[in-house]
């Protein structure tokens, strides 16, 4: 990494790509903070799926 340089190393270890997934991540569940209202797993898989819908739209 000395060698080469950080910005070599960002990448080709993909960090550029997991940082913009993990920012991803923050702002969807900032969004959904305590909005899961269901209980059952497969209700709230349903629940965070319509989220992600209405998002992408």
């Amino acid at each position: 990494m000395r060698k080469e340089g950080v910005v070599h190393w960002k990448k080709i270890s993909g960090y550029h790509r997991r940082s913009l997934a993990e920012t991803a991540m923050y702002r969807f569940k900032q969004l959904l903070a305590e909005k899961i209202s269901l209980r059952k797993y497969n209700a709230q898989v349903g629940e965070v799926m319509a989220y992600v819908s209405t998002i992408n739209n």
